[in-house]
């Protein structure tokens, strides 16, 4: 007799009870709705662990066409012979499902069971198929995966029996696997605290609340790790469609999951199951033990990390969470071969072949559909473009592109009855229910391009079905300032172009190079319900070069006129960043107090938030761009420079920006004529301390400002009006900025150094003081200690003029002579770069890069002279950094560079000079 044999052997059961290893915390998607919570609650009745025993069989060769064995009933197929096992033990097991090794030239096999319960033989009942796999490419695909049937519920039975239909002798490791209580205590459930089951409904009414008293929200994932594939879509809530109420997988005594989730970059669809077990569960305990039977045959059975499903309903409407985290992030689950990327499954509790799911049973999974398309901008009753990635069971060979309706059955992308005749006879009605829910709404809108070339534009491209009043709003994410903000009415459509945006911003400027977030929310038109918002990053790109003005000759001898600090340019404010090798050319003359007529400014330039490591050049507008740069910054820093420039053509300077993109801002704080009655420039023979708080006054802080007194004190005159000033942050504690303006005046929209946490930071530039010869110091930010170091002042006993020039550059040590070790000094001769001999203070930007130490600081002096205390600019590794310098110089011409500590590659700039 040749039966489906169990050998003896064979007949051990294998316990399957890994535990799975310690998880790491996800992170869920800050801009995603939670489901409501509700009271922690006492475990349900019966929360204890399942197990899964695997009890090979062996299919012979040869198998009559029926048994001999007058105890086993075969049904009768037609077109082929019937394979019938021995019987087996199932006394205290829960449910049964078959698997055997996956292959994928595998055939569909069909197989039925039939129970023994209290001595009598039920129906044969057939498995449905289940040929569901993970994706491929998911990590979960490459563990070991076992095809396999769907499970049945077999509480109470005895023994069983299964038939095969010949599909069976072509597969391998041919396996019943029992689901039953556990035996060991090395199994643990997720470790949180569980919702009662007694709490839940056992109600088919259809309210809203029918299920609030149960639930808690779904956690962030528990313990669950995830992995990620591609960048995950930010979600909105919607107040349409909100959650509904869901019980945890605490609540419903989950076991942890095996392995880290994958996660898909957006949701496209939901799939519709259902679990084909029996309908005849009471209570909300038993329909949790069948829960929890299914998740283990899942994991031990089929080598799943967890639950196929990513949300489970029962016949009153309960909720559960399937996976965790399906309600933050795009979990991917494995309910649909091929089709588990980018969808949502939702599986009702029980067989729905014949039994049509409950009201309440349908308005929760239409619930359900409504908040997870609806965050994701799908409309329930319409259809999306999906690739599949096929599967053993598929109707569509992977690559394939389809219009895949939004809400589909199972039974629409694979072989199968799932969800049961009964069951997708609803399937309309519940996709018109969902699409209720979420009432008006983009519908899977999307950007004409996440790139947009400088100069151009993009659209949002969008269905919307019913007429909306929209607002569409661009915001710089480098600075959180919005930038464009405009206001329509789109008409109910299909799909077309909702809004369309032309480049520029509210200040008709086009944006600059860089990041940029495009919202648009919007309201019913006909009712003023909100829709739910929608938003995508795009990044402007490309260059920016103005047409070149005709340059103008830069004056000689001028002296300082000192007004009010002012802001010339803020580009955060129009949008008009700089792109890589990208120029703006700013107007200084006619503007904020400066005469038409001015030769020359005192600028503070500033770099704010760049992309990436780049510097910035200044020079006259219409000269040749100079080699030089006056200030170096770094990814994502505030940085900024003096900067002494003569007016070129149009009153205009120009402002260069070399790599990636940046903002920029530029402040002045006096200007240069050639009327000599003006204020003139004096150096000291010496550089001296006005302020050095850590021996003085202590930390700036934002909470107050602190005078300082200049003029009159230490070899600078009581009527000196501005002073050539060295601004030094230190030790600041985070973020901040320091300005210095002129005492008993209103703080000015400026900064005079901008500083990052544990980083000491220099700027020179021109100080305006006040009547009384002094300045005011105000911090904005973190607190930080500031040394005030002068060099040299303006006023009317001032001999010197300033002599602007295009700048060049002196010396470059990583072209010569190398660089600067620790108390090195290098010699710079700034007569070859056009210093003239009668110069008494030459204007150089001394750039530091390559630098060893995490500390140091460099000085410059005139040549024969004792090395001054105080330093120029203060930096560090990973730090390119440049500070303005003006330096007394002797007959040589020639200045010395200290390098306090490590080693360093010094750049020396001449900018111009003062003299009489």
């Amino acid at each position: 007799m040749a039966m489906l044999a169990v050998g003896a052997s064979a007949m051990l059961a294998v316990p399957v009870t890994g535990v799975a290893a310690a998880q790491a915390g996800p992170t869920a998607s800050a801009s995603t709705r939670t489901a409501p919570a509700a009271p922690p609650i006492t475990p349900p009745a019966d929360t204890s662990e399942l197990v899964v025993d695997q009890v090979p069989v062996d299919i012979a060769a040869q198998v009559p066409a029926s048994p001999t064995d007058d105890t086993v009933a075969t049904r009768s197929e037609s077109g082929g012979d019937r394979i019938v096992s021995e019987t087996v033990a199932a006394d205290g097991y829960k449910s049964v499902g078959v698997t055997w090794e996956a292959e994928p030239s595998d055939p569909g096999v069909e197989v039925s069971v039939r129970t023994l319960t209290d001595g009598t033989w039920s129906e044969w009942m057939e498995f449905e198929g289940d040929s569901s796999a993970p994706d491929t490419g998911t990590l979960e695909a490459s563990r070991d995966i076992r095809a396999g049937t769907g499970s049945l519920w077999i509480d109470g039975a005895s023994h069983l029996q299964l038939s095969f239909d010949g599909a069976a002798r072509s597969v391998d490791d041919v396996r019943v696997a029992l689901v039953g209580d556990a035996t060991t205590d090395d199994a643990t459930t997720d470790d949180a605290t569980t919702d009662d089951a007694d709490d839940a409904t056992t109600s088919d009414a259809t309210t809203d609340d029918a299920t609030t008293d149960v639930v808690r929200r779904s956690e962030a994932g528990g313990s669950a790790s995830r992995s990620t594939l591609g960048r995950v879509e930010s979600v909105a809530v919607s107040a349409a469609a909100p959650a509904p109420a869901i019980i945890t997988r605490a609540g419903w005594g989950a076991a942890p999951q095996r392995c880290a989730f994958d996660v898909a970059s957006t949701l496209l669809a939901s799939a519709v199951h259902h679990t084909a077990g029996p309908n005849t569960y009471s209570t909300v305990a038993q329909a949790m033990e069948q829960l929890r039977a299914d998740q283990r045959y899942h994991q031990d059975a089929r080598g799943w990390c967890d639950l196929g499903y990513n949300y489970v309903v029962d016949k009153w409407g309960n909720v559960y969470e399937g996976r965790a985290g399906s309600g933050e992030q795009p979990v991917i689950g494995v309910h649909a071969g091929g089709f588990n990327t980018a969808t949502v499954g939702i599986s009702m509790l029980g067989d729905y072949s014949a039994t049509a799911p409950s009201a309440a049973q349908r308005e929760s999974v239409a619930r359900l559909i409504a908040w997870r398309m609806a965050s994701y901008h799908r409309d329930p009753g319409s259809t999306v473009g999906y690739t599949t990635l096929g599967g053993d069971n598929s109707r569509y060979a992977a690559g394939t592109s389809l219009a895949l309706p939004v809400v589909f059955g199972h039974r629409d992308v694979a072989f199968t009855a799932c969800p049961g005749e009964a069951g997708y006879a609803v399937l309309g009605a519940i996709k018109q229910r969902a699409r209720e829910l979420v009432g008006a709404a983009f519908v899977n809108p999307s950007l004409s391009t996440s790139t947009v070339q400088y100069g151009g534009g993009l659209s949002v491209v969008a269905g919307v079905n019913s007429a909306i009043n929209w607002t569409m709003t661009i915001t710089d994410q480098r600075t959180g300032v919005q930038l464009v903000s405009s206001t329509g009415t789109a008409g109910s459509s299909g799909g077309g172009t909702v809004v369309a945006w032309d480049g520029r911003s509210n200040a008709g400027v086009r944006l600059g190079a860089g990041p940029y977030r495009l919202d648009l929310v919007g309201t019913e038109a006909g009712t003023g319900a909100s829709v739910i918002p929608w938003s995508r990053p795009f990044t402007v790109q490309g260059s920016q070069n103005p047409p070149t003005v005709a340059g103008r000759p830069l004056g000689t001898d001028l002296h300082f006129v000192p007004i009010s600090p002012t802001r010339l340019v803020d580009t955060r404010l129009t949008g008009a960043s700089l792109g890589p090798a990208s120029r703006m050319d700013v107007t200084v003359a006619g503007v904020a107090g400066v005469p038409a007529d001015a030769a020359a400014v005192a600028l503070n330039v500033t770099s704010v938030g760049s992309s990436g490591v780049t510097f910035l050049r200044t020079w006259p507008a219409g000269a040749p761009m100079p080699d030089t740069s006056n200030l170096n910054t770094d990814e994502r820093s505030t940085t900024a420079s003096g900067a002494f420039v003569g007016v070129g053509g149009e009153g205009k300077v120009s402002i260069y920006n070399n790599a990636g993109s940046t903002h920029a801002i530029v402040d002045v704080t006096g200007y240069f004529t050639t009327d000599a009655s003006a204020p003139a420039y004096r150096p000291l023979a010496t550089g001296v301390r006005v302020l050095d708080s850590r021996s003085d006054g202590g930390q700036l802080t934002s909470t107050a400002t602190r005078r300082v007194q200049v003029a009159g004190r230490q070899g600078i005159p009581a009527d000196a009006r501005a002073v050539m000033m060295n601004i030094t942050s230190v030790l600041p504690g985070g973020v901040g900025n320091i300005v210095a303006y002129p005492s008993g005046g209103a703080r000015p929209v400026v900064s005079s150094v901008n500083h990052l946490p544990g980083n000491n930071v220099s700027n020179r530039q021109v100080i305006v003081l006040g009547s009384d010869g002094a300045l005011d110091l105000a911090l904005q930010g973190s607190s930080a200690h500031v040394v005030l170091d002068v060099v040299g002042w303006f006023g009317p006993g001032g001999t010197d003029g300033y002599n602007p020039m295009v700048p060049v550059r002196a010396v470059d040590t990583r072209v010569t002579g190398g660089p600067l070790g620790p108390q090195g000094v290098r010699s710079v001769p700034l007569r070859p770069a056009g210093l003239p001999s009668s110069a008494t203070a030459g204007i150089v930007v001394v750039t530091a890069t390559q630098q060893s130490a995490g500390m140091t600081f460099l000085t410059a002096w005139r040549s024969g002279a004792a090395r001054p205390l105080a330093s120029d600019m203060n930096t560090g590794w990973g730090r390119d950094q440049a500070n303005v310098a003006v330096v007394g110089t002797g007959a040589d011409g020639v200045i010395q560079v200290y390098n306090d500590a490590g080693s360093v590659q010094a750049i020396v700039d001449l900018q111009g000079w003062f003299g009489p």
